[in-house]
């Protein structure tokens, strides 16, 4: 062997010799610069390299002051799996971080409780890893960031984690793209472990992987939203093991499928968004559906609707004809000209109806704008009546409608016993907006849109009586809905509604002059629905029967108004009137009206 090859190959092992005892020296170095916790630290100052170790129970430690603590490996470590009653709380604009492929909070093993409004980080790794522990609890904040370039919460590797409790309001994330791109992710061993994403958190990942992994006999709660921001194709929530419970909750979203594994069993979906709420979430694999709110699921995958623009049809029914009644009334009791010449009014109404989570009654509220005219025939009294309102319901559904009526009122009909008597026909124009919850689009909520139409006939006859006997009627009304489809999951049946009606009514005359006249009115009216209560729909091809419950079929309602008339002048009056109305259906209306009379 040369001298040349031997200075040559002497030269390159020492740069080797030279590089190792670098790597070794830094290693120790790293090490040697480590702080023991032990009591209550606070932190408050800007720190490279230190690690923080938790040496004994109970004890904490506090990042404040707009602290940046950073390292390239482990950062908070626990030194004994049997660690337990351990603190650490970060404030907000501080942060802790590492910047090398390790973690920057490692339980290993012990038990260790996370309060976060800062920022905890890790540029390369797990920002934290709970394998190995029982009972570690980590609360986000809502100023709190927790997020890696990696699985960002970790408790799959060794034995796994248990017990887990992460309570959300703030922001975790994974920024990853690989194939470890998980914002949380448990084995499929991994048990008892509880995810909680309150209103405005947000749990979201850019990668292949599922935002969300769960182990088995766990559970996840979403208020906030939970995202697989890479493609709605990809899972958001992937269930591992058995027996998980997921429950969506409010207004809550989730952006990416929902998958039960392969064989797996026990599974339950559970739905908490409030009675009428519409959603259709695409899922795989199986599951056991359940509506926390009563209403009805339909599985294929998941979806359900508000029933409010078919339910409450009798109900809109009912209330056009008591305000048809009123106004014959008004015009009735008013002798000036003798009931000559036309009579019109404009009016308004405010209704407000209450939720009942029993019958699954949808809370809305109602505001329209109408005009009345009637006109007088040789024995019968022509009638045109016109409105137009808003039925606006609680959980992001609304019904825009205008509706055109004509018919014939005969006062004393002498072919019907004498009996006052009237029968209208009408058409009404629909355009539904609803906002759906699903997974199936990048925002987690779609607009879906509806045009249809409903015809309705209604038909009354009153006894007038005397003195201080109430006058009594009936009223009988049918409603016909045609088939229509929604822009998005929804289509619907062919629906008939009818109505019968039973009322008692009075007038009380205050003042009567030949200038002015003031009356009271009241009415009593029992309502019963009648015919066909189903309603038969789809939720994206899949058929589902709604049955509407017993309580909403029927209604009592009272009714009473205060009807000022004035003689302006030879042949024409003004006049107003105030009315109010409450039902057993937990309705309250309130109107008003504004009516013109000309002797023409």
């Amino acid at each position: 062997m040369s001298i040349r090859f031997k200075n040559i190959l002497f030269l390159k092992l020492s740069k080797i010799f030279l590089t190792f005892l670098i790597i070794i020296v830094f290693t120790i170095s790293e090490n040697l610069k480590a702080e023991n916790i032990t009591g209550s630290q606070t932190y408050d100052t800007d720190t490279n390299n230190t690690q923080y170790i938790f040496t004994e129970d109970d004890a904490s430690a506090v990042v404040t002051g707009n602290t940046t603590l950073e390292r390239a490996r482990k950062l908070f470590i626990l030194d004994d799996a049997e660690r337990t009653g351990n603190t650490l709380t970060i404030h907000f604009g501080s942060t802790i971080s590492t910047t090398t492929n390790s973690n920057t909070i490692f339980t290993d093993g012990a038990d260790l409780t996370i309060v976060n409004s800062g920022t905890i980080n890790s540029d390369v790794s797990k920002a934290i890893n709970v394998s190995k522990s029982d009972g570690v609890s980590i609360t986000n904040n809502s100023t709190g960031v927790i997020k890696s370039n990696n699985n960002t919460i970790l408790g799959d590797a060794g034995t796994g984690a248990v017990n887990t409790t992460i309570n959300n309001s703030g922001e975790i994330y994974s920024s990853g793209t690989g194939t470890e791109s998980s914002a949380i992710v448990f084995a499929d061993d991994d048990t008892g472990n509880t995810i909680t994403n309150n209103s405005g958190g947000e749990i979201y990942s850019k990668g292949n992987e599922s935002t969300i992994v769960l182990g088995a006999s766990s559970t996840l709660t979403n208020s906030g939203s939970i995202k697989n921001n890479k493609s709605v194709t990809n899972k958001a929530i992937q269930l591992k093991g058995d027996n998980n419970t997921v429950t969506l909750k409010d207004a809550g979203i989730v952006v990416g499928k929902i998958r039960s594994g392969n064989g797996t069993t026990g599974n339950k979906l559970r739905f908490n968004h409030g009675v009428g709420r519409a959603y259709y979430y695409d899922t795989t694999g199986d599951f056991t559906l359940e509506d926390l709110d009563g209403n009805q699921v339909v599985k294929g995958s998941a979806g359900s609707v508000g029933q409010g623009g078919s339910e409450t049809i009798d109900e809109m029914l009912s209330y056009k004809s008591i305000n048809l009644r009123n106004f014959i009334n008004r015009y009735e009791n008013s002798n000036l000209f003798n009931h000559q010449g036309g009579w019109g009014e404009l009016y308004s109404t405010i209704l407000n109806r209450n939720e009942d989570t029993n019958s699954l009654a949808m809370e809305y509220n109602l505001i329209n704008l109408g005009a009345n005219l009637i006109y007088p025939l040789e024995n019968s009294n022509f009638i045109m009546m016109f409105e137009g309102g808003v039925q606006d319901f609680a959980k992001d559904y609304k019904i825009t409608y205008q509706n055109i009526s004509g018919g014939i009122n005969i006062p004393d009909n002498d072919k019907f016993f004498n009996l006052d008597t009237f029968v209208t026909g009408g058409i009404t124009l629909k355009d539904g907006k609803r906002t759906v919850l699903t997974n199936t689009v990048s925002s987690g909520r779609v607009l879906s849109n509806s045009n249809f139409q409903t015809y309705d006939i209604q038909i009354g006859a009153k006894k007038n009586n005397f003195k201080i006997i109430p006058d009594i009627g009936i009223t009988s009304s049918i409603s016909v809905t045609p088939t229509y489809d929604e822009s998005k999951f929804y289509s619907w049946r062919n629906r008939v509604v009818g109505n019968l009606s039973f009322y008692l009514s009075d007038n009380y005359l205050i003042r009567d002059d030949t200038e002015e006249k003031l009356n009271l009115n009241w009415a009593l009216d029992l309502r019963s629905a009648i015919g066909d209560d189903e309603q038969t729909y789809s939720i994206n091809g899949t058929t589902a029967t709604y049955k509407q419950d017993n309580d909403l079929k029927r209604e009592i309602s009272l009714s009473a108004s205060m009807n000022y008339e004035k003689y302006i002048y030879e042949n024409s009056m003004i006049g107003f009137a105030y009315y109010g109305l409450l039902s057993s259906q937990n309705t309250l209306s309130l109107g008003g009206n504004a009516f013109y009379k000309m002797n023409f």
